[in-house]
């Protein structure tokens, strides 16, 4: 036998000196210690003495003891409510095996009791036992379909365990019992957006008094919609209404950073970090708005603080990486940069930054896996073709170089596109703030022309014709957006009201119609869907919309008005 084999042992300890009929009434303790194990049985007893006055041995409870007072209870009169107490008491001391033996034993005379399953499915949550808690809290919610406490525990374990469908339904049963149930008004929108049902997830969210949490659900939502502007809109909103929160203020960075409001993200990221310089997320914020923005100054001594006091955040380790890059420190960049790829692969621009750095410490072969890597996961940066190209040009790769030097020349002229595209918009805007229609007009075709597959700029084209009076030039524009992206509700629902303008109800109709299914939360375009199946005479479909347009905005006067006015026509109808 090994001299240091690791094992364990249970001591009973019973002093000669004590008689045996006083040992069984003192309860004494028993101790199981972990010791190395010598060979001899004089050395094992040495050791365990220094062990016990050591503190290296734990007595050792025995299994499922109960208190006296609840044995008794137990003994005399073994009701539910004894099982209750007995099992509560069990996992008030953390020993849930035993107190789902207890809960088991008073489900036994009343299996279907909905207290009981619900405490044992309870227990097994406890435990980290989450299969095992499903079928009791199943039972439990159809024993009692009005208790509210085992519908959201069972919806937290199926959202846990990646069912979000069966959550749902547990998130909408508990809502019923109470509407004002923070847990389940977040655990239905996590649920939503974990399904896909964005339609679903911007219409609940228009219904209820949104948190924090609840608007950067709503804005995350518009933005896979392909909606950023609504979503800057939604969190921008929230900010000036809440403007000390971190949360939502790191949401806008991230959004004003999409839409290539890049400085506008830089001045609230540094206003947020002043406001709050020990929260590391704002710090992270701040310091990411820099290095997108190139403001190498202040980004260089405050990336070092930031590392030096996470060094184990990836971000912090990724965006010190590249700004070790930035300044020539390659071997310091390397070893950020794999730290932080070795946390989260997944972001593309990091591989960009790797690769790069690789190259420049001539590790062509892992700097060309890197490169490729990037472009693989959607890096788009002129960059990294050229990098590329000439790390295959180092490894004897001419026709792969020239391959990738025509691409990098194709990225850099898309690039270039882009560019002229946002400044042209911005002096557009600027223009139709001034009231400068016909050169607002200008500019968003210049952008339009450069960028032809933004659907955005195109919308914002049409918005400008239609204040410059140019119907015909807002249709064709608006027809080419939603060739683009059809989901434009905006887009939508002006193509409707100018069919409806020429009395075109049926292709209105159409339009409206698109316009909801891609934005339930779309009053207007209810409204109008409403008024223009009014027109049509679908008078039961008419009232639908209006009805789905006042359970949006109980309030919308507009509506009202309409939905008294349908049925008005309706009691005219001949029956």
């Amino acid at each position: 036998m090994p001299l240091r084999l690791s094992l364990e042992y249970r001591f009973f300890w019973r002093p000669s000196k004590i008689p045996r009929a006083m040992f069984a009434s003192r309860n004494l303790p028993s101790f199981r210690c972990k010791v190395f194990s010598p060979r001899t049985s004089s050395l094992l007893i040495a050791i365990f003495a220094l062990a016990v006055r050591g503190g290296l041995c734990a007595p050792v409870t025995p299994a499922c003891a109960k208190p006296p007072a609840l044995a008794a209870r137990l003994h005399s009169h073994p009701d539910p409510q004894a099982w209750i107490d007995l099992g509560n008491w069990f996992g008030e001391h953390q020993q849930f095996a035993c107190a789902q033996q207890a809960f088991r034993s008073g489900l036994r005379p009343a299996p279907g009791s909905a207290q009981m399953n619900y405490l044992l499915g309870l227990s097994f949550y406890e435990s980290q036992d989450f299969d095992q808690a499903i079928a009791p809290l199943e039972h439990s919610v159809k024993a009692g379909p009005s208790i509210l406490k085992p519908h959201l525990l069972l919806a937290s374990i199926y959202t846990r365990s990646a069912r979000p469908m069966d959550a749902e339904a547990e998130w909408r049963a508990s809502l019923h019992i109470d509407p004002s149930s923070t847990l389940a008004l977040h655990g239905l929108s996590q649920a939503l957006l974990a399904q896909g049902k964005i339609a679903d997830e911007i219409a609940f969210l228009h219904t209820v008094h949104r948190d924090d949490d609840l608007t950067i659900d709503l804005a995350v939502a518009y933005a896979r919609n392909g909606a950023l502007e609504q979503a800057v809109d939604t969190v921008s909103t929230a900010v000036e209404a809440t403007p000390d929160s971190v949360k939502l203020v790191n949401t806008l960075v991230t959004l004003y950073i999409k839409v290539s409001r890049t400085f506008d993200a830089q001045k609230i990221a540094e206003k947020s970090y002043r406001l709050h310089p020990d929260d590391f997320s704002a710090q992270i914020s701040y310091l990411r708005t820099l290095v997108v923005n190139g403001d190498w100054g202040p980004a260089m001594p405050f990336g070092k603080k930031v590392v030096a006091e996470n060094p184990h955040s990836f971000d912090a380790l990724y965006l010190e990486g590249v700004l070790e890059r930035q300044s020539g420190d390659y071997t310091a960049a390397r070893q950020h940069l794999l730290a932080a790829a070795a946390m989260d692969p997944s972001l593309a621009n990091l591989h960009e930054n790797l690769g790069i750095t690789l190259s420049r410490l001539h590790e062509t072969a892992d700097a060309k896996t890197q490169l490729e890597q990037a472009i693989t996961l959607g890096d788009k940066d002129p960059e990294t073709h050229f990098e590329l190209a000439a790390v295959l040009r180092s490894l004897g790769d001419a026709d792969g170089a020239r391959q990738e030097m025509a691409r990098y020349q194709a990225a850099v002229k898309e690039k270039d596109a882009g560019s002229l595209a946002v400044s042209k918009a911005s002096e557009a805007a600027l223009a139709l703030d001034k009231g400068d229609t016909q050169r607002a007009v200008a500019l968003y075709r210049e952008a339009f022309i450069a960028t032809p597959k933004n659907a955005l700029l195109g919308y914002k084209l049409s918005v400008a014709l239609d204040k410059a009076g140019d119907t015909d030039g807002e249709q064709a524009v608006l027809e080419q957006v939603i060739a683009i992206d059809p989901t434009i509700a905006l887009a939508q629902n002006q193509l409707g009201y100018l069919d409806s303008r020429r009395g075109d109800y049926p292709s209105a109709e159409s339009h409206f119609r698109e316009a909801v299914t891609s934005a339930p939360a779309f009053t207007q375009a209810w409204i109008s869907l409403a008024a223009t199946l009014g027109m049509e005479s679908k008078l039961p479909e008419a009232q639908q919309a209006i009805a789905s347009a006042l359970h949006l905005d109980p309030q919308n006067t507009e509506a009202q008005q309409l939905q008294h006015d349908l049925a008005a026509a309706q009691n005219l109808q001949p029956h």
